[in-house]
């Protein structure tokens, strides 16, 4: 790996180490003389890792679109690395884009993608990717390749914001779906929604994007009660598997509400 990552090294896990090292050379050996370049974003590459909740984020930069034939070859290889006897082996998210797709975000196209705890799979990228390249470019860590700078186009603030807002009516959307049974996931699910809740607001407010860490730490500061109350009780929630009854998930609907409406019209 380069030396830029090695230097992060000592601040993650041996286990995230050892799965990178496997997942980087399983990229090199299946895509080739293809392979532009791996990438770190998502909280390792903004340096806030937590072994506990995070995922291991990463994008895959190929010359060509990724065909068929490698699809499947690189769908086998996520299969045999999600059974691997690594704690982290399925909290795995990460793209295979080409460098013509990278470069500037165009809304509607599919890219091999694999999302935590679900195999390798060809997935419609929304505003969110937007998000996404711009972690890449100003933060991303590569494990190899040349700096991503060089392969994503500026993302201007309007755009990021733009982005957000696009995600956010996406949100409130979901919010309206009380019988979608993703509202029956664990506390733990909840605390993940209201962390994003954070981040959204926090990017709207200061035209960055960081981790959700230091979005609750902001959102503690910053929004009033009572949902700053709730960003703090849902701090318990990041490992409860227990199911959330009825008030929490009033609650936790309410403030998308409120934070969709508060990002867009304060900010946005």
């Amino acid at each position: 790996m380069s030396s830029s990552y090695m230097s992060e090294a000592n601040h993650v896990p041996h286990p995230v180490d050892e799965l990178l090292r496997t997942l980087l050379n399983g990229i090199q050996e299946t895509i080739g003389k293809d392979l532009v370049g791996v990438y770190l974003r998502g909280s390792l590459a903004l340096g806030e890792f937590d072994p506990v909740t995070s995922d291991i984020d990463y994008l895959v930069v190929t010359e060509n679109r990724v065909s068929e034939e490698k699809f499947a070859d690189l769908h086998e290889f996520h299969a045999r690395l999600a059974n691997l006897p690594n704690q982290y082996a399925q909290h795995l998210e990460g793209a295979y884009i080409a460098c013509d797709a990278l470069k500037v975000f165009r809304a509607g196209e599919r890219h091999p993608t694999i999302a935590r705890g679900e195999g390798l799979q060809w997935t419609e990228h929304k505003a969110n990717w937007i998000l996404e390249r711009w972690t890449v470019r100003e933060h991303g860590i590569a494990l190899v390749g040349p700096d991503p700078k060089s392969l994503i186009e500026p993302i201007s603030t309007d755009d990021l914001r733009a982005a957000v807002s696009d995600r956010l009516r996406d949100w409130a959307a979901w919010a309206d779906r009380s019988n979608d049974p993703d509202w029956q996931l664990p506390l733990s699910h909840k605390a993940y929604v209201v962390e994003t809740m954070c981040r959204a607001m926090y990017t709207m407010a200061c035209n960055d994007i960081c981790s959700k860490p230091r979005a609750v730490a902001w959102a503690l500061e910053t929004i009033p009660e009572p949902w700053r109350s709730l960003v703090e009780r849902s701090q318990s929630w990041r490992i409860d598997s227990a199911p959330p009854d009825p008030g929490v998930i009033s609650e936790v609907m309410s403030f998308i509400h409120w934070a969709s409406a508060f990002a867009r019209f304060r900010y946005g």
